[in-house]
């Protein structure tokens, strides 16, 4: 049996549709007004009633194959020379953006001592898979290869993403981990395969702890359409990667999650690979956990926790 909700999540979520502000199903709804309600929640999120101080943020402009992207550098302290996380938003691969995430990663900075670099990859359905994994690695080549000249030491290069962007962050660090510039990665209620047929998808995914099996379904048809990808490639599916040699990764989901048992599975590979790591199931915890940081005090110490990890790897 799934444990109830946190009591301060149900008033999280008591809020939210008070507010007008509870998202709709997108695969019911649509790309056009699931965005328009995806912005409304995130502007409501961000509320400047308390924006976490850093020292500076910087934006860079990045050329990719579907044209120009960004790259949000925030700096917690005025050191240079720095540790750098690089922060992969989620939202499925079709919403999200740096201004969503801004204050998840001022915390995040904050908390870890680092640099964070907000990566703001293209969405479907204008751009499809693999634009977001190819525009991932090439902002991670530039932290690692130019970044020293914007105050970032690219040899000691962290990954961090939630949901869609644990995916693409995990892919990232197994492609680079033999420049021996990857230290450590903390990934959020990922989709690390694709299949949403699990037992945790079919027990819980109908809706009711917000994530459901059709919307899974739609936003994995929407992200690969029209592509023969085969359901192990680790570029969609990093679970099936080579996940040897990894440095210590933090996995993070709550057990109402329907995504659980894809962090389940992802550490269960990590301890075959003999990949240091943790897997930490939240009690009474759904999907976006880390979006309520402005209302809820558990979002805040899951990012700090996060924090820990990176602090402590990044800055052996």
């Amino acid at each position: 049996m799934p444990s109830p909700v946190d009591p301060g999540l149900q008033a999280v979520f008591e809020e939210l549709k008070a507010a007008g502000v509870a998202l709709p199903d997108p695969a019911e709804v649509g790309v056009t007004a699931g965005r328009a309600a995806r912005n409304r929640y995130y502007e409501y999120l961000n509320q400047p009633d308390g924006i976490v101080e850093v020292d500076a943020v910087r934006d860079i402009a990045l050329d990719g194959p579907a044209g120009p992207f960004g790259l949000r550098l925030y700096f917690p302290t005025a050191e240079r020379g720095v540790p750098v996380t690089l922060f992969i938003h989620g939202g499925g691969w079709w919403t999200g953006d740096v201004a969503a995430y801004d204050q998840i990663c001022r915390r995040l900075a904050r908390d870890s001592g680092c640099a964070v670099a907000s990566l703001d990859y293209h969405l479907w359905p204008e751009h499809t898979f693999p634009v977001p994994v190819e525009e991932t690695m090439i902002a991670a080549d530039w932290l690692r290869t130019q970044g020293a000249a914007h105050g970032i030491d690219g040899g000691r290069l962290g990954f961090c993403g939630d949901s869609a962007g644990a995916t693409l962050g995990l892919y990232a660090a197994t492609e680079l981990k033999d420049t021996g510039a990857v230290r450590a990665l903390a990934l959020v209620y990922g989709v690390y395969q694709v299949d949403p047929d699990t037992p945790s998808w079919r027990e819980i995914g109908d809706g009711t702890y917000g994530l459901t099996q059709a919307q899974m379904r739609w936003i994995l048809e929407g992200y690969l359409k029209g592509q023969q990808v085969a359901p192990t490639d680790p570029r969609a599916a990093p679970l099936h990667g080579d996940l040897a040699g990894l440095p210590y990764t933090w996995v993070m989901v709550g057990d109402l999650d329907p995504l659980v048992d894809d962090s389940r599975a992802l550490a269960a590979r990590l301890a075959a690979a003999g990949v240091p790591h943790q897997l930490k199931i939240e009690e009474g915890m759904t999907h976006f956990i880390w979006m309520w940081q402005r209302l809820f005090q558990r979002s805040r110490a899951s990012i700090a926790e996060a924090g820990a990890v990176l602090k402590r790897e990044l800055r052996r």
